[in-house]
């Protein structure tokens, strides 16, 4: 593979201009396609899939459970007249609908007497709707001739008083006061019995407290326009206040939340991020001596992101805002590919060994990653899914332009630096041989095992956010004097038509009145008594016309007319109220309770297609809140929307989706490195630091009391990530120690502690934040980070010092599963091995990058190798020229042990990893790369050509007994006239011996 990004970097480095022209086509045909994708702002897309899900994420679709903001105006003592707050009340009306009316969607506080006189008539001329069985036990006692006299009486007093002009038509039209039985139905529409009227206000019994509820126009997402709002009415309030002594406003809502967090956030990471960039800007520049590194750094992640919006505009369309804005930010795991290149650049200003050096990790990190972010599809959350389909398109090609691209515009320089910075000197250490370390690791780990396990998943959303301690205050304040103390709970009534959703709130509304009769409810909300469903209608109309049967209809008004003559009222003085009781009531529809006035019905009632939700609060003690939420967990059409119990049964499904990513991506990062390494014992030496670093790190969560949330668990895969990544780096820098016998360690190591530093300044800084979710993040990342790295430094490391590096380096055979059970199964006196001693020879590369190259080679010589062996004798000293990987070396040395090899290999990399091969299993073999250092040897075996042919035929004069050429076009004519013979000439094998 780096073959192929060498050709590029080739093609494009001589053709600049062609290749800047590409890019800038690129960015503006991907650019165009991601700038078409839409941006959904749906947060029910996090909700994991699953049928009661679904009817949740209905139900929040379609219903609307925004806090209303509440306003009440407050006498401090006793001694202030209602009459006063009435006064301040108006005068703040007056600012709401005129100053602030851009800002408010709607007003409930003030009743103005047309609504009032419109509400009573709706109420009267559709009466047997609003009354219940209860009702006419009531109204039986109004029938009585006492109590009709008493009823009389007290109406004719209020005709007499003042106020008898406005009572007179309520009166005529209903002597018995019936019509009020249905109007306490209307009390339902509000929590709690805490309220009146008063001259024509909202106020509290004690009458010490005028209450407006406001719905904001703008959703608490537009914090903007809020916070304007919210700044005018807190400067109409201020002023108010200083008018009116005694009497002050205060007002609370959840749009004051959001705008306090949307603050703080905003306080937060100008503070934290600010400064980190600075530092990092610095840092980077300082290291890299070059002022547009950072610009560089951060191209290939900004052009993977493009690149993976476009393809989503491509396949999807759209993509949540809530996905791309935590995608962005797990996109910083891309970072690390342009620091690896970049370091590894600046230490080796050769592009042919940096692309052998980086290529394959770079990739394999990328499609590890890239694998671990899909799994998120097995989440079951359409947000998630978006997510791992950005994250994993945006690494795979993040890497791909940082291999072509930093190498094109990276300038290192002609000389490598030789002033090492404070990173280098940490980086040049090799932990691994820290014992302190070694052991308290490990010590560390094992406590783990028993510690991981008991980590905790807070489900309250509530704990993420900012709540300043004075708006808390008001919030207590405002919720003692609305009776919104204590638990408030949504009960929807749901259906797929308006009518089936009433039926189901029908019979909710009768247990809830129960729930209240029995004191297990203080008080509830609802339109139960108000909107019936047209089954429940036909009944009650039905009861109403069972009730007042000719006889008893016929009774009343005989009566009514006896006894009202003794008070002046004339026989036909309540005929609206006689016709009253013949009449012939019709259904009302929801389209018909507009015309009744105020009854804000919008609060409780939400159609879209095939569905409609109906919707009741309940108010009440904590401590009762479990016991009454499981009466409704299984009934039909009915949800109880308690948000901390919501976030558990929603959330809930999220961490345990989680539990199964974590095995799914093990398993998945656990193929891949198969496939890349073809070697389970270094795809497990990969693996393990990574299940390794997230047990420890779940257990520092655990003894530091950090719970996982809905925030920190999808960081961690970040996090996942960049363990992965060290991890990756860290083999691949034991393996090139163990393949060449030269240590590069310092490089890789200084490319991980660069990633280190800037995810700690990127993340780790928001631990200085005072909001609760950036610090639950900030302090995720930092422990999972600072983990990551040191069991990859410590515990990897000294685990391929184990199984590889130090066996190699005492001369002893490595550590292999195939090649135990070999030695199990005895399968080295099996005749084949005996005679070509293949697994005994290609052990030796065993864990290498050429192994798949080594094996082929061997398959495809082993018969000239035999070959040549029958021509050689033990106790000879042998030079074999072109040496390549030592191969043949090996097979004559294992044929031969009593013998002297002397290897050449004049190219570079084949003589470090022939030099590497001979470490770990001959002492029979010396290795060289220079024909000049060489001054003894009997036969010299050639394989392929050699150009220094003068030297070696210098040498083969003085010492040669036997020269075997292998594959060759070496000149044999002259050693004929030196007195050699041909022994054997077949298959491209040219055997000549000295005569003497």
């Amino acid at each position: 593979m780096n073959r192929y990004f060498l050709n590029i970097y080739n093609f494009l480095n001589k053709r600049k201009s062609l290749g800047l022209i590409m890019l800038l086509a690129y960015l503006m045909g991907l650019g165009f396609i991601a700038s078409r994708i839409q941006f959904e702002e749906d947060i029910t897309k996090l909700i994991p899939a699953g049928e009661k899900q679904k009817v949740y994420k209905k139900i929040l679709q379609n219903t609307d459970f925004s806090d209303k903001l509440i306003i009440s105006v407050s006498s401090d003592s006793t001694n202030i007249q209602p009459d006063s707050l009435v006064a301040y009340a108006e005068e703040l009306d007056l600012v709401l609908r005129n100053e602030l009316a851009p800002y408010i969607e709607s007003i409930q506080g003030k009743v103005p007497d047309s609504n009032i006189s419109g509400i009573y008539n709706f109420v009267y001329d559709n009466l047997p709707i609003f009354l219940n069985s209860e009702d006419y036990t009531a109204i039986n006692h109004k029938l009585p001739q006492d109590s009709i006299r008493s009823n009389l009486a007290s109406g004719y007093r209020r005709l007499l008083s003042p106020t008898g002009l406005v009572t007179k038509n309520y009166f005529f039209k209903d002597p018995l006061n019936i019509t009020g039985l249905g109007l306490e139905k209307l009390r339902e529409l509000q929590v709690g019995d805490n309220f009146s009227i008063y001259k024509n206000y909202l106020i509290t019994k004690d009458q010490q407290n005028v209450v407006f509820f406001l719905d904001p126009k703008y959703p608490s997402s537009e914090t903007n326009k809020n916070a304007i709002f919210i700044d005018e009415l807190r400067s109409h309030i201020n002023l108010l206040n200083g008018k009116y002594t005694g009497v002050e406003a205060k007002y609370f809502g959840g749009v004051l939340y959001s705008l306090a967090n949307a603050e703080r956030i905003k306080i937060d990471i100008k503070l934290t991020i600010g400064i980190a960039v600075i530092i990092l800007l610095g840092l980077l520049i300082i290291f890299y001596r070059k002022i547009y590194v950072p610009l560089l750094i951060f191209l290939p992640s900004i052009l993977g992101g493009i690149t993976a919006i476009a393809f989503l505009s491509i396949f999807k369309g759209s993509i949540s805002a809530i996905s791309l804005g935590i995608g962005a930010i797990l996109l910083g795991i891309s970072l690390d590919y342009g620091l690896h290149i970049l370091t590894h650049y600046r230490n080796n200003r050769n592009v042919d060994q940096l692309y052998r050096d980086v290529c394959k990790p770079v990739l394999m990190s990328s499609f590890t990653t890239a694998t671990a972010f899909l799994c998120l599809i097995f989440v079951r959350s359409e947000a998630l899914l978006e997510l791992g389909i950005f994250a994993s398109v945006s690494v795979i090609f993040s890497s791909i332009f940082a291999l072509i691209l930093i190498p094109l515009f990276y300038n290192p320089g002609n000389e490598i630096e030789k002033r090492k910075t404070f990173l280098d000197k940490i980086a040049s250490r090799d932990f691994s041989r820290s014992r302190v370390l070694r052991i308290g690791i490990t010590i560390f780990f094992i406590i783990s095992l028993f510690l991981f396990n008991r980590v905790e998943f807070n489900k309250d959303l509530s704990e993420l956010n900012y709540q300043p301690s004075k708006l808390k205050s008001v919030e207590h304040k405002v919720e003692a004097i609305t009776g919104r103390e204590g638990k408030n709970i949504y009960m929807v009534a749901y259906g797929n038509s308006l009518d089936d959703a009433l039926q189901h709130n029908n019979t909710l509304y009768k247990e809830l009145q129960l729930y209240k009769n029995s004191e297990k409810i203080k008080s509830f909300s609802s339109i139960g008594g108000v909107i019936l469903s047209t089954a429940e209608q036909d009944a009650r109309i039905e009861e109403w016309n069972s009730f007042w049967e000719p006889g008893r209809a016929d009774t009343l008004k005989n009566r009514l007319i006896d006894i009202s003559g003794e008070f002046g009222f004339r026989p036909e003085s309540f005929g609206a109220f006689y016709a009253q009781l013949n009449k012939d009531f019709q259904n009302i529809f929801l389209a018909d309770y507009s015309s009744a006035g105020s009854l804000y019905l919008d609060d409780f009632i939400s159609e879209s297609e095939n569905f409609s939700t109906v919707t009741s609060t309940v108010s009440l003690d904590e401590a009762k809140a479990d016991s009454f939420l499981d009466n409704f967990e299984d009934q039909k059409g009915i949800i109880a929307l308690d948000r901390k119990a919501m976030n558990q049964s929603l959330l809930g499904g999220l961490k345990d989706d989680f539990s199964d990513l974590i095995a799914i991506s093990l398993l998945a990062v656990f193929i891949i490195l198969l496939i890349s390494y073809r070697n389970i014992e270094i795809s497990l030496l990969t693996l393990l630091p990574v299940g390794i670093s997230w047990v420890c790190t779940l257990s520092l969560m655990v003894i530091f009391h950090i719970d996982f949330n809905v925030l920190n668990i999808i960081i961690s895969t970040f996090i996942f990530g960049l363990g992965l990544d060290y991890s990756i780096f860290i083999t691949n820098a034991s393996l090139k120690e163990y393949e060449t016998g030269e240590s590069d360690l310092s490089t890789y190591q200084t490319s991980i502690l660069l990633s280190v530093i800037t995810t700690l300044l990127g993340m780790g800084v928001l631990i200085f934040a005072k909001h609760p979710a950036l610090k639950s993040v900030s302090i995720v990342s930092i422990l999972g980070v600072l983990t990551a790295v040191f069991i990859s430094f410590v515990i990897q490391r000294s685990l391929f010092k184990l199984v590889l590096l130090n066996s190699a380096k005492e001369g002893k055979e490595v550590f292999s599963i195939h090649r135990l059970i070999d030695k199990v199964r005895n399968k080295d006196a099996s005749e084949t091995e005996q005679l070509y001693h293949k697994k005994a020879i290609l052990h030796n590369y065993r864990y290498k990058s050429i192994y798949p190259e080594i094996n082929r080679h061997f398959r495809t010589y082993r018969e000239k190798y035999l070959q040549v062996s029958r021509h050689l004798n033990n106790n000879e000293s042998i030079v074999i020229i072109n040496a390549e990987y030592g191969l043949l070396s090996h097979f004559i040395a294992a044929k031969f042990p009593v013998s002297n090899i002397y290897a050449l290999e004049e190219s570079e990399l084949k003589f470090r990893i022939l030099r590497g091969s001979v470490k770990s299993r001959s002492k029979s073999i010396s290795v060289y790369n220079s024909l000049d250092e060489i001054v003894t040897g009997d036969v010299f075996i050639i394989f392929g050509s050699y150009k220094k042919e003068s030297r070696l035929k210098e040498l083969i004069r003085k010492r040669a007994k036997k020269v075997i050429l292998l594959d060759s076009d070496f000149p044999e004519r002259w050693l004929l006239d030196l007195n050699f013979e041909i022994a054997y000439r077949q298959n491209n094998i040219l055997v000549l011996r000295k005569v003497d």
